[in-house]
């Protein structure tokens, strides 16, 4: 998993020939950004930047300001390990980096990290113990898992069961039990935690709100669904099926509503969409969901109306990310991946007038 990342900036011209085969709509083909080497293996962006990672290697890019990607030093497993580790998740706030980290030696178990830190470099440092799994050792889960989204410059995290084990077919019941009560740290914002009676996944926050999924005790989502302030009161909670709220894995908490991720597609407030798989991949920003079905990336505003091919991506694989700059579009291979841009008002020349 070791991908010690060099920039390279590539000519423009390349740009149109990976995304040939753009819809009917006949839009500009996305504006490159850079390239780097290494298989992609996480995406995340808010406000002006945008984060990747490669394996081991971490990359923050600014994309309104243009600047050079900032490299963020490699921490703990990446460090004394990168053959066998690797950063799999990145959540990013207004000032804030979160990444999740995997050691994976053996097929026989993994160890997970949490780490957070400054943008645009950090440094990183721990939030918490391990937690992992292993079929060679009683028992065979240890640690506490974590909760996280971001929106609206904060990013909010808070420990839950670890089922990894469970899982896996080694335990009958999750490390980390559920507390009577979750706590739940805050990246950005005035408060710096709150406290929720019960076990709670967050689905999502807008920076002033928290969508929580309720757990059992076994740590599965019961499918009740709770919006809470920044201190912990309850708010008006919208209508959501306890089926979908059982199948969500993440969100977006937005003015329009919430739209959430499942494995049965992407549900928002009255619609939803299938026939993109489970956990599909998809942004949302600025009043807007784009999600890749098939190699096409789609469009459509969350107050409804119609939904548009945006254009073609040379592989189903491709990661989608938003913000304030638009939409970034991540293309890899095991040995590169590139970044490309497409501005909101590039975007909106698919859709009608508001």
């Amino acid at each position: 998993m070791r991908a010690v990342a060099s920039v390279v900036f590539a000519a423009a011209a390349s740009v149109a020939a990976t995304f040939a085969g753009a819809p009917a709509t006949k839009l500009p083909p996305p504006s490159f950004s850079f390239t780097a080497s290494g298989s992609l293996s996480g995406l995340a962006a808010a406000g002006p930047r945008v984060a990747l990672a490669m394996g081991c290697d971490v990359r923050v890019i600014d994309l309104v300001r243009g600047s050079k990607p900032v490299r963020v030093r490699p921490v703990g497993d990446c460090r004394s390990d990168p053959f066998d580790s690797g950063v799999i998740d990145l959540h990013l706030g207004r000032a804030t980096l979160v990444a999740t980290m995997i050691l994976a030696p053996s097929p026989h178990g993994e160890s997970y990290t949490l780490w957070g830190g400054p943008l645009p470099g950090g440094p990183l440092r721990a939030l918490g113990d391990a937690w992992g799994w292993t079929d060679s050792d009683v028992p065979a889960g240890w640690g506490c898992a974590w909760t996280i989204a971001a929106g609206g410059g904060v990013v909010a995290l808070a420990q839950i069961p670890n089922r990894l084990a469970v899982d896996q077919g080694l335990a009958d019941e999750p490390t980390c039990p559920a507390a009577a009560s979750a706590r739940i740290t805050l990246k950005g914002a005035p408060r710096t935690a709150l406290t929720v009676p019960g076990s709670w996944a967050i689905l999502a926050t807008d920076g002033k709100r928290l969508a929580l999924a309720q757990l059992d005790d076994g740590a599965l989502p019961t499918g009740q669904l709770s919006l809470v302030d920044l201190k912990g009161k309850k708010l008006p909670t919208p209508r959501v099926a306890a089926a979908t709220v059982r199948a969500a894995s993440n969100g977006w908490l937005t003015p329009r509503g919430l739209v959430l991720r499942t494995s049965r597609g992407i549900s928002g407030p009255g619609w939803t969409i299938k026939g993109v798989g489970a956990y599909p991949e998809a942004a949302v920003a600025e009043g807007r969901l784009l999600y890749l079905k098939g190699r096409t990336i789609r469009v459509r505003r969350l107050r409804g109306g119609v939904d548009r091919a945006l254009l073609r991506v040379p592989s189903s694989g491709a990661r989608l990310a938003a913000g304030s700059f638009g939409l970034v579009v991540a293309i890899g291979t095991e040995s590169k991946t590139s970044l490309y841009r497409l501005p909101w008002r590039t975007i909106d020349r698919t859709l009608p007038a508001r």
